[in-house]
């Protein structure tokens, strides 16, 4: 296999709506019981990923996005607001239904660092991809020290993935790291107080 289908593949297994729901089923249902966890995964299935898919897949269609991961920096000012006001219903739906804190607290981090992400964009694409596994393996440290370090190894396969494909340069995937890294520490603080 040559490089550049390899770096196309993680990048698929590693993008942030696979990697994310990933994360959020099997930490839910690590960390609640069953009836919470199906609620809690449910709705950011549901009310998340199905709505992006739809969205970037309809911004495809009409030629507003050139691909569905919006790799362009002034496409992506169109998904930020999209994509945190999903996220916005997300939370208040959280303080409304009987689920652990913790579930609030890191969806707060998470909403958090994709506000920073829309910010930062607004003078350089930093890497969502990275941003996300970083942040997913930092969290996963709380869980399992040795998962969590896979999980860091898998994200900097992911980065490579997203500069072999040219989707990103050096500098947004570091920024996108650095925020992913950021936010992971402290989903880690605020978890443990």
């Amino acid at each position: 296999m040559d490089k550049l289908a390899l770096a196309k593949g993680i990048s698929i297994l590693g993008h942030p709506l696979v990697l994310g729901n990933i994360y959020v089923i099997a930490m839910s249902f690590h960390k609640m019981d069953t009836e919470a966890a199906t609620w809690v995964s449910a709705l950011t299935f549901f009310l998340i990923t199905l709505p992006i898919i739809a969205h970037n897949l309809y911004k495809m269609k009409v030629g507003k996005y050139e691909n569905f991961d919006v790799s362009d920096q002034q496409q992506r000012k169109s998904f930020y607001p999209f994509a945190l006001g999903l996220f916005t219903v997300l939370l208040i739906l959280f303080l409304f239904l009987p689920v652990p804190s913790d579930v609030l607290v890191q969806t707060s981090v998470f909403f958090s660092m994709l506000v920073s992400m829309a910010v930062i964009n607004l003078k350089v694409k930093a890497s969502l991809h990275a941003a996300i596994s970083f942040y997913i393996a930092l969290s996963v440290f709380q869980v399992h020290l040795l998962l969590g370090a896979v999980l860091a190894i898998i994200a900097l396969s992911i980065s490579w993935s997203r500069l072999i494909s040219q989707r990103h340069s050096i500098q947004e995937l570091i920024i996108g790291c650095i925020s992913g890294i950021s936010f992971g520490i402290i989903s880690l603080l605020v978890l443990d107080w």
